[in-house]
């Protein structure tokens, strides 16, 4: 019988197969394109026509945003906001409303608020409901070395804190901060500032809808192609209703502002100046054409 040869098998085929790092923020923010759109259905873009997102993006506004590393001045920032205790603060007196260390802007809400000015363009933002200014951090370092955020925040002891770590960043420099009620604040702004290329909705949810129609409606509040962003996210931002003995710390009772969340995205899906959509709580509001 005929011995059987067996050949040598090349190297080449017996290759290490490399594992892939899992994915994180950073990287998926990075790898974003239109495509990947975040309205939904079969063909999501279609959802949001004449967006800016869905315009090439230069190398010049490519997304660079990177989650907050240990040391750095929005992750002591974070720790900061999580080691205080709100609810003692309030009944204290040394704040003006009951606040929640969960108001912070996450990685994915700052990767999200990164993006949305990054691609858009932005020079020019506005912040209107700040607390200690992770987002409005986030915000400017999307925004060129002459761009500018303009927050709006009712509580002076949510931007002092939050002041504190900001000045260590380099983008710290494009932030100003006005503190006061919003509605008051935002009529002052009329006529005295630029026009805005974006805007953050992130205040009480009473006030919201005011605030919404009122950058709209104002003649040159907002740049041409500007975009408004609504948070929809309940139980923020929201004066307590009563007090409220639970033991051992006091707690302070909200109302979640639930209906005045539906109120507004039912007149912006019904408004036929408007085109939206909706991610991570943020509803994202351009004008239509």
């Amino acid at each position: 019988s005929r011995a059987l040869l067996l050949k040598p098998v090349s190297h080449c085929l017996l290759r290490p197969l490399r594992r892939r790092p899992p994915p994180t923020v950073a990287t998926m923010t990075a790898a974003w394109s239109p495509a990947m759109s975040v309205a939904s259905g079969a063909h999501p873009a279609s959802t949001f026509p004449n967006s800016h997102l869905l315009a090439p993006v230069g190398a010049a506004a490519a997304a660079t945003w990177a989650a907050s590393q240990p040391g750095s001045p929005m992750e002591e920032l974070r720790q900061a906001v999580r080691d205080e205790d709100w609810e003692r603060l309030y009944e204290e007196g040394r704040t003006r409303i009951t606040m929640r260390a969960e108001w912070s802007a996450t990685d994915e809400r700052c990767a999200l608020l990164h993006l949305l000015a990054r691609t858009g363009g932005a020079k020019r933002a506005l912040e209107i409901g700040s607390f200690c200014g992770a987002g409005a951090l986030a915000l400017a370092e999307a925004l060129p070395d002459d761009g500018e955020v303009l927050a709006l925040e009712l509580d002076e002891f949510s931007v002092a804190l939050g002041r504190k770590f900001q000045v260590k960043s380099p983008a710290g420099g494009k932030i100003r901060t006005a503190v006061g009620r919003a509605a008051e604040t935002l009529r002052d702004l009329i006529g005295r500032e630029p026009p805005f290329d974006m805007v953050v909705v992130d205040a009480d949810k009473e006030g919201a809808r005011q605030y919404f129609d009122l950058v709209w409606a104002t003649p040159g509040f907002l740049s041409e192609g500007a975009i408004v962003c609504v948070d929809m996210t309940p139980f923020k931002g929201q004066a307590p209703l009563r007090y409220a003995k639970f033991g051992f710390p006091y707690r302070w009772e909200a109302a979640s502002g639930q209906e005045h969340i539906d109120a507004l995205r039912a007149a912006v899906r019904e408004s036929p100046v408007h085109t939206a959509h909706e991610l991570g709580n943020l509803l994202v509001v351009r004008r239509s054409g």
